[in-house]
């Protein structure tokens, strides 16, 4: 159900964040957190899916990022107002505004202009992750698209996530999350 999902993924959250904060010895914390991202983004394709009111959900997700990004700032850069990463709801809030447009453009009259323009959408909301210097960057905001497009079609779903974010450096397979967020794998979790 959506509440076990929710309360896994704030679980994992809190083992990622305590990984962060207290216990920067025990990576095994930041790989069971690095499975909080992918429900997360499944959480926001989903949400679309089933919200009464599209802009309400936006405004909601806007009003969350906005609030959390001072406190996000003052720990990632030390500073109120740090401008190279931003926090993950803003990831997720690219990734629902791209999914409104690919709506919008999925419904013209000329299918190959819908798809066209859906291409374009998908491509720009992954140039604007990237350069806004979101959590995940354009990566996340894929994540989140490739729910969205693969939406009730399980093993399809499963191989495009794996296509997506499986690096050839890094092989993640077991730590889903550091396939897209560059670091480093520890020793003992390499798949050879």
């Amino acid at each position: 159900s959506s509440f076990t999902l929710h309360i896994l993924a704030m679980l994992f959250m809190l083992c990622d964040h305590l990984w962060a904060t207290l216990f920067p010895e025990a990576e095994w914390l930041n790989c069971i957190g690095r499975l909080a991202f992918p429900i997360f983004a499944f959480m926001i394709a989903e949400g679309y899916s089933h919200t009464s009111n599209v802009k309400k959900y936006v405004l909601r997700l806007l009003i969350c990022a906005v609030i959390t990004e001072v406190p996000f700032d003052l720990f990632y850069g030390g500073m109120a107002f740090y401008p190279f990463h931003q926090n993950v709801l803003w990831t997720f809030l690219i990734a629902l505004l791209a999914i409104i447009l690919i709506e919008k453009a999925r419904k013209l009259k000329k299918r190959v202009l819908g798809w066209v323009l859906a291409a374009v959408i998908v491509l720009v909301s992954y140039a604007v992750g990237t350069l806004a210097m979101v959590d995940y960057y354009g990566a996340g905001v894929l994540t989140v698209l490739v729910f969205y497009f693969f939406r009730e079609r399980k093993w399809q779903n499963f191989a495009a996530q794996f296509v997506c974010l499986t690096s050839d450096e890094n092989k993640a397979l077991i730590c889903f999350g550091d396939s897209i967020t560059a670091q480093s794998w520890p020793d003992y979790l390499l798949i050879r």
